[in-house]
């Protein structure tokens, strides 16, 4: 078969977005309400992935509106799998703007806490510290207070230095690259605003 299908010919706008639910390389599940009863989409999503290169399976799943689909690593590039299955089905892309949806209000209100108690922890140590070095600092403390006092009922000592460790190097991934001379990731590692 021939993996040129061609796309839904309504003119209408996508509304709905096609979601990423889980990729691990060889393997990845995308899901959207449209692709659990509408047969014409889902005939087209598999006639379009049964062409593909690199493509070993394809499962559907009606009760959730799932694909599975099963690649070969380095034949089949899968942010293209998934363009391909959103554009086939007529939905947006989850990597399309429009398709994101935005954070829900009770994460918002943690980011602004977050926000706050880093304005006071910047006050207070004068602008030398924020939370991206004071909870490490802390998480660090607490490792020395832990390993001195065996019988406390603390995380181990080494959890909590690892966890100190963890948390300092990635938000601080951004210096640290840049003085290593690695080219930045923009993996999130700079200072909460």
């Amino acid at each position: 078969m021939s993996g040129s299908v061609v796309p839904p010919s309504n003119d209408a706008e996508p509304t709905e977005a096609l979601e990423l639910v889980h990729h691990h390389p060889g393997r990845l599940r995308v899901r959207a309400e449209s692709l659990r009863d509408d047969e014409k989409r889902i005939d087209r999503v598999k006639s379009a992935l049964d062409g593909m290169p690199g493509i070993t399976r394809v499962v559907h799943n009606a009760a959730t509106g799932s694909f599975l689909v099963e690649y070969e690593p380095g034949l089949a590039e899968p942010d293209a799998l998934v363009v391909r299955i959103a554009e086939v089905a007529g939905l947006l892309s989850p990597f399309d703007p429009r398709a994101q949806k935005p954070p829900p209000r009770t994460s918002m209100t943690i980011i602004d806490g977050a926000r706050g108690l880093n304005a006071v922890a910047n006050e207070l140590t004068g602008g030398r510290a924020d939370l991206r070095v004071v909870v490490p600092a802390a998480l660090a403390g607490l490792a020395a207070y832990s390993f001195s006092r065996e019988k406390m009922r603390l995380p181990r000592w080494d959890n909590l230095l690892w966890w100190s460790y963890s948390i300092f190097t990635a938000l601080h991934s951004h210096e640290i690259q840049t003085a290593t001379g690695e080219k930045p990731t923009g993996d999130g590692g700079g200072p909460i605003p």
